[in-house]
């Protein structure tokens, strides 16, 4: 039994002749020329006794090992990218492939943790390719520190030329999150319950509480509102268990939003403010 990975638990193994071990429940690749250091000898057809076994290379061609470092590491993303359900499109690893290469070519993976280098890498693809992911569900399927990751995160944006791009410099479009977020809640009424916390946040957005605080913890609040207000059971806990937030910074909003002109509304608020309200709401669903 060896412990695979991706299972997150020992498992059975295949062995080939080439010395290839993998896993027998994911197929996932575990070692690769699994060999035997114990001295044998043999006998030729001339019956002169020699050492058995096969020779192999310490140093072997730089391209070579490099293709396989490569391979490995796309198999590892593959991983990733399965084990957070982003579906069968390999679009997203392909275009972090790319930013792994640009990493290793300007030797960014030393001296730091291949799979933080790997998880920063597709991060940085999903925001590029609009993929409803945030850094703590990567932080959260690897067991790595958030602050840790985040720090890679920062430090690859660096070498990649990124500080200036949209992925660093514009905030987390909540159209992305909000949808994801209400597809994980119980209900019927997903479609209004996103329209509405997406009023909402244009409204939270009008009254400036965006700026300064951490753009989850207003989704977490617009989702409980709207999802209340449609009379959706849940709780502040399963909004909190999607939005990775603490239960005070989402009080602290519920009540900051209670105390702007949009939040003393009762339900009908859409009819109140969907007017002045409407350019920026489309601007989210684009």
């Amino acid at each position: 039994m060896v412990f695979c990975s991706s299972c997150r638990k020992n498992v059975p193994t295949n062995y080939d002749e080439s010395g290839i071990l993998s896993c027998s429940l994911c197929g996932k690749v575990l070692q690769f020329s699994n060999f035997s250091t114990e001295t044998t000898f043999v006998k030729d057809k001339s019956g002169q006794s020699r050492v058995g076994g096969t020779l192999i290379w310490s140093v072997e061609r730089e391209n070579a090992s490099r293709e396989r470092l490569f391979e490995r590491a796309y198999d590892d993303l593959l991983n990733i990218k399965n084990g957070l359900d982003m579906g069968p499109n390999v679009a997203v690893v392909d275009q972090a492939m790319v930013y792994y290469r640009i990493a290793v070519e300007r030797n960014f993976t030393k001296g730091r943790r291949t799979d933080q280098v790997q998880a920063a890498c597709l991060y940085i693809a999903c925001r590029e390719n609009r993929k409803p992911y945030l850094l703590i569900d990567f932080s959260n399927y690897l067991q790595i520190n958030i602050y840790v990751l985040g720090a890679v995160f920062l430090q690859l944006c660096k070498v990649l030329n990124l500080t200036e791009h949209a992925i660093c410099q514009k905030l987390l479009d909540p159209s992305i999150f909000i949808h994801k977020y209400t597809a994980s809640l119980s209900g019927g009424k997903n479609k209004q319950i996103s329209d509405d916390a997406l009023t909402i946040i244009a409204s939270m957005n009008h009254h400036w509480m965006q700026t300064g605080r951490r753009p989850s913890a207003l989704w977490g609040a617009a989702l409980y509102i709207s999802a209340i207000s449609h009379g959706l059971n849940c709780s502040k806990s399963d909004i909190l268990r999607l939005v990775h937030v603490c239960g005070k910074t989402l009080s602290k909003r519920l009540v900051e939003f209670e105390n702007t002109e949009s939040g003393s509304l009762t339900v009908c608020f859409q009819k109140h403010f969907m007017t002045f309200l409407a350019p920026a709401v489309q601007n989210m669903k684009v």
